[in-house]
């Protein structure tokens, strides 16, 4: 990982959050292209290397527009190899930011993309003041599923969405307030 100052890097307990950056294209053109990750991130094509420069160039002009976009998840401890990203994106024909994350298999099944959503849902909340947040997954993809549930997501609506069975999640601040409470309460 590159030595980057960046206010908008985000420390959790086991990660590093980091703002895409153009030194980032390639690991994450090896993340979107891991057969794994394509299955539901990018309905299982494999996107050229171009798609992820524009990627992440989008996501460096929504941080300067709306203080919002895409981060590369690492480990504190081990900050070498990029292992995910998590963040968010306009969703489509609306103003909503959208929830996106993906993370290599190696990674999986240990929390760490429930504690990176964690972290950028509160910058979303407490920085750039959203009012609503969604999440889309294709049905099948159980795992993401969960992962809304475990971030507090509402279930709104199970329809077709590009051809696909999705169902969407929301999630607003009274939402994640009163799912951050409901946490402690059941320690």
């Amino acid at each position: 990982m590159d030595e980057r100052p960046d206010e908008r890097v985000i420390e959790t307990e086991r990660l590093l959050l980091v703002p895409f950056a153009a030194g980032d294209v390639d690991a994450l053109h090896e993340l979107w292209t891991d057969p794994a990750v394509r299955r539901y991130l990018w309905d299982d094509v494999v996107i050229p290397r171009s798609t992820a420069e524009e990627i992440v160039a989008g996501s460096a002009r929504d941080f300067e527009e709306r203080g919002y976009g895409f981060w590369a998840l690492y480990l504190r401890d081990d900050g070498d190899d990029l292992m995910g990203f998590c963040g968010f994106r306009t969703f489509e024909g609306t103003d909503t930011p959208e929830l996106l994350y993906g993370i290599l298999p190696r990674f999986w099944g240990r929390g760490f993309v429930t504690e990176a959503g964690h972290a950028v849902i509160r910058h979303g909340f407490e920085s750039c003041g959203f009012e609503r947040i969604v999440g889309a997954t294709d049905t099948p993809n159980q795992s993401s599923v969960r992962v809304m549930q475990r971030l507090g997501m509402v279930f709104d609506a199970r329809r077709e969405f590009h051809g696909l069975d999705t169902v969407f999640y929301s999630l607003t601040p009274q939402d994640y307030a009163d799912h951050l409470a409901l946490a402690v309460s059941a320690r």
